[in-house]
């Protein structure tokens, strides 16, 4: 047994003498330089370009099947327009390099790479001004060569795929790869925009189906124009993957982005991509365990799966960070009235999407010191459907406007031009929001515990709006502030040429008083105040609307007080104990109607009622003429009826007494003239016309 032992371990010893004989005579025997040309041809068959070797070929066989190269280029097409530069005029360019591969494995279809270099690699791709592309390898106008076709071996297909073995996949395994100062460039000289990637390495070690992680290392520094950018950018990784290549893991991925220049400014800071990933490639999911992209001053986040084939996300994202400091950062710094505003944003959405709809499940955070909790979804399509719900706890909303010295810079546009009816022209922009609002249907819904606006504080908000195909409603419209409470339903077709609007609102028991102090920072007058409207209007702005205003509204203030003044003017017997002193008139009531009719606003029912005085009147105001012709009676105790006349432009109106109508009241009460009623009612009507002027928009008491 032993001998048998000794002469077969001699036949094995005499075969390996006589192989690594074999190896050593073909290395020395076989120079790879003698086929630089046979490799040239075929490149120039297959490619119609030059290869070209500026340096020498060197082979290995066992056990490595390796090949380490020098210096080469591959040219542009031929036809292809001559760069300046010579580094310019080729498509790629390398330095040297090498390839060693197991020579063993590769008998069982296992590919093992021992190492893959390639140092100075150039890749310069070039668009010229015509349209034509360096990287487009078909050649013009010209077939294969027949010799490509007759050596091309058929492809295997059904169960012969992949060889006789049985359709395996090959497998691939590589211990070394090396990438050393590459540079990657693109030009299009149609468009002036470049893109260059220099001083780019790569390292990947230990990459095998099966084994251990790979350590995967990048690094270059990019520059570019149109866009302009400026920016270094690493990438660092652990991968691996199965025996069959199904399952790709990558762990500790750290993407790096510096930017110094251009659209990304270097204030922004270090842009980070970090996470821990499962790439599936039989079902074509991506795993996502734990993803966030950060800079110094924001923060996306997300887990959860991806589909692929069809694509699709359904996870969790988060949001933190400053949108304040964001916005500096990228050289948009905003400015609002509190400097803390929009420092502070945590949110986190609950998402489900995909190309036929995006849902977000649910909305939950915080916007500095407001409480958000919501949901939304969007179905895009020729009718894009949204839904959506957001709930506030409390916010000031001035807190986020500009400075008040900032406010209304806004470059003015000028007033819409006038049509030849004096109604206004519609205007192009407004076309084209009505047109664009024709393909959305919205059901939003809105509700704050507390919210301020304007420096009124409202609470218990609830806004809905439905914008169904150009039908726009909001309803309802509630909430409570000064006391009382708000309930409006406004609608505006803009189906039609003209929109078409309507108001119908309740105002129940608001203390005008508290909204003005709030709002302006005193009160000019106080009242319990109910109002109702019922309007309608047709046009696209206010302009066109007001010619068609029509319907119906009617105000009612009670237990009140016009603050500033006396209505009663000093001197008058009989009212001096009823009056309201020097701090104002209190009043018992104010009431009124007005009915609407093609932009002419009448009133036949004002009374004012008053201890010592009461005052009633009725007129008109044509809003599309922009005049007024008012007539009020102020009854005083202790003078005669006073007559007021208010006239002229609503704009700025005129008030004063009717003479005529004094006289006569004069006469028929002289017997309780106490002295001067002329002057007296002049004072009066003075100081109530100072009042009316003080309730208007835009007017000062």
């Amino acid at each position: 047994m032993n001998k048998t032992l000794k002469l077969v371990a001699a036949a094995i010893g005499a075969l390996v003498i006589v192989a690594a004989a074999a190896v050593a005579i073909v290395v020395a025997t076989i120079d790879p330089n003698d086929y630089k040309g046979r490799i040239a041809d075929a490149a120039r068959s297959a490619t119609g370009r030059e290869l070209v070797f500026d340096g020498d070929l060197s082979l290995s066989f066992f056990p490595w099947l390796g090949i380490a190269f020098g210096p080469m280029h591959l040219g542009n097409p031929p036809d292809f327009p001559k760069a300046a530069s010579p580094d310019d005029d080729v498509f790629l360019r390398l330095k040297g390099g090498g390839l060693r591969v197991a020579f063993m494995p590769l008998l069982s279809k296992r590919v093992e790479v021992a190492e893959l270099i390639l140092d100075g690699l150039h890749l310069n791709l070039v668009r010229t001004a015509e349209g034509k592309t360096n990287w487009d390898f078909a050649k013009p106008g010209a077939a294969p060569a027949p010799s490509a076709q007759a050596s091309a071996p058929s492809a295997p297909s059904g169960k012969d795929a992949g060889g006789s073995g049985g359709g395996s996949p090959l497998a691939v395994a590589v211990d070394t790869l090396s990438v050393n100062g590459a540079t990657l460039s693109f030009r299009d000289m149609a468009t002036g925009q470049q893109f260059r990637a220099r001083d780019l390495n790569v390292a990947v070690n230990g990459l095998a189906p099966g084994g251990d992680p790979a350590d995967i290392r990048m690094n270059v520094a990019m520059s570019g124009q149109k866009p302009d950018i400026e920016a270094d950018l690493s990438v660092t990784a652990k991968v691996q993957s199965d025996l069959g290549g199904s399952v790709l893991e990558v762990k500790g991925l750290t993407v790096t982005l510096t930017p110094k220049g251009g659209v990304l400014p270097a204030g922004l800071g270090k842009v980070e991509l970090a996470g821990d990933m499962t790439l599936h490639t039989g079902p074509q999911r991506l795993d996502i365990a734990s993803l966030s992209l950060s800079t110094p001053t924001l923060r996306l986040g997300g887990k959860g799966a991806a589909a692929l084939a069809a694509p699709s996300f359904e996870g969790v994202l988060t949001l933190a960070g400053s949108p304040r400091k964001a916005l500096e950062a990228l050289g948009n710094p905003v400015r609002t009235a509190d400097p803390k505003a929009l420092d502070a944003l945590d949110l986190k959405l609950d998402v489900q999407a995909a190309p036929a709809k995006v849902d977000v499940r649910s909305i939950t955070g915080k916007l500095d010191d407001t409480a958000i909790q919501g949901k939304a979804s969007a179905v895009p399509g020729q009718v894009q459907v949204i839904r959506a719900e957001l709930a506030l706890d409390a916010i000031d909303v001035d807190r986020y406007l500009p400075p008040e010295g900032e406010k209304g810079k806004a470059a003015d546009k000028g007033a819409a031009p006038a049509a030849k009816d004096g109604k206004a022209a519609p205007q192009g922009g407004t076309a084209e929001a009505k047109k664009a609002l024709r393909n959305f249907d919205v059901d939003v819904t809105f509700k704050a515990g507390r919210l301020v606006a304007s420096k009124v504080p409202m609470t218990n908000v609830l806004v809905r709006l439905v914008a169904d195909k150009g039908l726009v409603r909001v309803n309802p419209l509630k909430l409570n502030l000064g006391g009382g409470s708000v309930d409006g339903d406004i609608t505006a077709d803009t189906r039609a040429e003209a929109t078409k609007s309507r108001i119908v609102s309740t105002v129940k028991g608001v203390e005008v008083g508290e909204l003005q102090q709030a709002a302006l920072g005193k009160r000019h007058v106080s009242a319990r105040t109910d109002v109702k409207t019922d309007l309608s209007a047709t046009g696209d702005d206010w302009n066109a609307a007001k010619h068609s205003l029509a319907g119906t509204a009617s105000l009612a203030m009670t237990q009140g007080t016009i603050h500033g003044f006396q209505i009663i003017p000093e001197g008058i017997k009989g009212a001096e104990s009823k009056r309201a002193g020097a701090s104002g008139q209190k009043f018992d009531s104010l009431t009124a109607s007005i009915r609407a009719d093609k932009g002419v606003v009448s009133n036949k029912d004002l009374k004012f009622v008053s201890p010592g005085i009461g005052a009633t009147g009725a007129g008109t105001a044509d809003l599309g003429r922009n005049v007024v012709d008012y007539a009020a009676t102020l009854d005083v105790t202790g003078l005669p009826k006073i007559p007021i006349k208010i006239s002229g432009s609503l704009d700025s109106p005129s008030y004063g007494v009717d003479p005529a109508k004094m006289l006569m009241n004069t006469l028929e009460g002289a017997g309780n003239v106490i002295q001067a009623p002329a002057e007296k009612g002049g004072e009066a009507v003075k100081g109530i016309g100072g009042a009316i002027k003080g309730l208007l928009p835009g007017q000062k008491q």
